[in-house]
């Protein structure tokens, strides 16, 4: 049985088959990565369901709430790199990130670059602001 579970993961694309569920998760996680450190557990009394059956429901969409939460932080880090000012060591703390270097080191693990690098090459000027932004851990 856990070898189904792992082949969904591997056959369904990031982004790809993500149910009503993963759905508003981004939603609720777009908010709550932003108002406090928030745990899959605290996540899931917000749906009214144990911890357990929110990871399994996740599962099943061949998703984990830490890669959810984790694309979604990266998806807001993007926003805020290419759409604001703000200094990459502001973008970290609002991101909640307890160092710089702990900010830089999960980006360039998304990106394959620095936030600097990834903000000098995805600049508003000359793109449109329905630019694509890639899921973690693939890269542009």
């Amino acid at each position: 049985m856990e070898m189904s579970s792992t082949r969904r993961t591997e056959e369904t694309p990031p982004g790809h088959g993500a149910g009503p569920l993963t759905d508003d998760l981004r939603r609720v996680l777009r908010t709550e990565l932003l108002r406090d450190t928030c745990s899959a557990a605290a996540i899931a009394r917000l749906f009214s369901m144990h911890r357990r059956t929110m990871s399994r429901h996740l599962r099943t969409e061949g998703l984990a709430f830490r890669q959810l939460a984790n694309e979604v932080r990266f998806e807001i880090a993007c926003e805020l790199l290419e759409n604001t000012d703000m200094a990459v060591n502001q973008i970290a703390a609002v991101l909640r990130y307890s160092e710089l270097s702990a900010f830089t080191r999960a980006f360039r693990r998304w990106a394959g670059q620095t936030p600097s690098a990834w903000r000098a090459s995805h600049s508003r000027a000359g793109n449109s602001l329905n630019t694509r932004i890639p899921r973690p851990g693939i890269l542009p």
